[in-house]
Parts: C-alpha cells; structure tokens; sequence
C-alpha cells in the first residue's frame, strides 16, 4: 500500500509539484495543490480513464484494496459507484447553483429560495455599488467556492478577484470524480447572506434514499472547518452516526427539532424523487424554510465512519439498480439497528 501510495502521488503531481506542495505545507512559497494536478493530469483525462482514476483515488484516500465499483454495500462504496454509473444532466442540473434553481420552483415553488441579487460571468462585470452592505458570492460550482461579505466597505477587491478568477477559469469536480460537476455552465452568483442567529446558520441535511427522507444531519456551530453536529430519524431519535475527524464534534446537549420538520421532510421527499440518493440541504431562518442545495456524494464519499457497522446499515438504504426495493418493515428495521438502546 505504501508503495502504492507513493506512485500515486507523484502520478498526480510529479517530482516538482511534490516538493512545491511539501514546502507550502511548511510555510514556504503559494501552492493550489488542486490547481497544479488538474494542470498536469486531470485535464488531460478523458471519459475512459474515470473509472481506473477513481479506483486508484479511492484506494489512495482508504488505503484498502476494496474496489467500490464491484459489489459496493457500504455508504461510501456505493456513492463511489453511483458517480459513474448513474451520472445524469439532471444531476449537473442539480448540482449548478444557479440553474437548480428553475428545478426547485417547478418542484416545490420560488418562495423557497434565497432571494439572488445578481449573476456574472467574471469578476470585472459585477457593479458592487448595486449591492447591499451584506451579501454571498457562489460559484455556481459549489463545493467550497464562496465569500461572505458581511461588510462590502472591507472587500479586498484583489482577493475576490483572485478567488473568483479561480473560480471560473479552473473546472471543478476531478478529483474523486465527481463527474455531475465537470459541465456545469461556470458562472458567479451573489445571494443573500442570510440571518445566522449564532455562530453559524443550521444546515438541516436530510439524506433521501431513492425518494424517502430517512435520516436527518443536524450541523450548527460551524468556525472554520470545524462545527457541531447531530444525526437524528425522521422522528428525531437520535442515531450512532459519528465521523471520525476532529472537525466534527458531538453536541454535548441533543437539539431540538426544526419547529418545521414535517415541512421539510415533505420538501426532501418532492426533491429526491429522480434520484437513488440525495442530501436535501435547507435552512429554517425565522420559522421560514430556506432550500440550501442538492448534494450527491457527500465528502466526496469518502468520511470516516467511527461506527463501521453503522454506514454498513445506510448502505442498505440505497437500493442500486440491481438490487430489490426495501419493504417499509425492512426499513423500519435497519433505522431501529441506527439507533441508540
């Protein structure tokens, strides 16, 4: 595995861009690791070579030899599988931030998007004095891709540009092959930054399994990469779901449940009828429900489970194409093995 590792890792980055990122993790000199691979490798792929990239990623970030793309069961295997087996435009459509919007109003209605102040195709075409004192800029890729501007008279116009630049000249989505970002239309897009009532805005993560809300995220308290969060049923029983990361930290007090859950759940259940699996992402701000965004391989499929068992058992919530739908009592059984006696 070693061994394997190293060839990888230098496949990628090659001699030069090992040193450059060694020493930019050391304090030394500027390096967009990310950047500089899909310079010197991801752009040079072609559809052919996905699936040999994304069994060598996967057993480079797991270090196992487990193919996720031959008889996946787990949750992270089978999110693996379901990114190159079950791609679709309705998923790039989706996953645009900009044009998941039309999909929201047809499904469940405009009123609950976050209100869009404008959209741009680079930086040098936004009229910041038409834009309030508080914003967020997107891009419509997604993925980390964002700046929240909570007073525009401290922009550092050099660094949005920068990040921005960025933003619409490098295409998203290679590394893991996350292929449902690879054509989306790269815009910028500015929203309203909404109410956070804390530290962080709530995400309320609803994961829907082909078309059934099952399991709710509760995530709060986000300071940097690190939050707060809880896994709850669609009764708010709490489940053994943990990550192992220093990231993510338990409640120390379980949270209440949205004042709006049956909403919600309704919403996730209009969103994910097209899908074998997706997280519906909303907010609920002042007793009124926001959409946040569609997600199909969350942490890219690849989040250490403490409990091993337990992402055994969500795995057998997503029903493959080759597999027999669940009954409702075998899936009232697995959310019971989900929870805590």
């Amino acid at each position: 595995m070693f061994i394997f590792k190293i060839k990888y890792y230098l496949k990628r980055l090659g001699i030069i861009g090992a040193i450059r990122q060694q020493l930019f993790k050391r304090g030394i000199g500027e390096f967009d690791s990310y950047e500089y691979i899909y310079n010197r490798y991801y752009s040079k792929l072609n559809s052919d070579d996905y699936k040999g990239e994304l069994r060598d990623w996967y057993k480079y970030i797991t270090e196992t030899n487990k193919d996720p793309l031959v008889n996946p069961t787990t949750f992270n295997e089978k999110i693996q599988w379901l990114k190159l087996n079950n791609n679709t435009e309705l998923k790039t459509k989706c996953a645009d931030k900009l044009s998941v919007r039309d999909y929201i109003g047809k499904k469940i209605g405009s009123d609950y998007l976050v209100p869009l102040y404008g959209v741009w195709d680079k930086f040098e075409d936004i009229n910041f004095s038409n834009l309030p004192n508080k914003m967020i800029f997107k891009s419509t890729t997604g993925s980390g891709r964002y700046k929240i501007i909570k007073n525009k008279n401290e922009i550092n116009y050099n660094e949005l540009k920068k990040s921005m630049d960025k933003w619409q000249n490098l295409i998203y989505g290679y590394a893991g092959m996350e292929i449902q970002y690879l054509d989306i239309d790269r815009k910028i897009i500015c929203e309203k930054l909404l109410n956070m009532n804390g530290p962080s805005v709530i995400d309320y993560k609803i994961h829907s399994f082909n078309g059934r809300p099952l399991i709710i995220e509760y995530i709060s308290d986000r300071k940097g990469k690190f939050c707060s969060e809880s896994w709850f049923d669609i009764n708010w029983n709490v489940l053994k779901i943990t990550m192992d990361s220093e990231k993510y930290k338990n409640h120390k007090i379980i949270p209440k449940p949205p004042k709006k859950l049956n909403e919600m759940l309704n919403i996730a259940s209009k969103l994910s009828q097209d899908f074998i699996y997706v997280r519906v992402d909303l907010y609920e701000i002042d007793e009124k429900i926001y959409f946040g965004e569609l997600t199909f391989t969350p942490a890219n499929g690849v989040d250490n489970w403490n409990e091993k068992e337990s992402q055994k058992y969500v795995g057998d919530l997503i029903r493959l194409p080759n597999e027999t739908n669940l009954s409702n009592n075998q899936i009232e059984n697995i959310i019971k093995k989900l929870q805590y006696k």
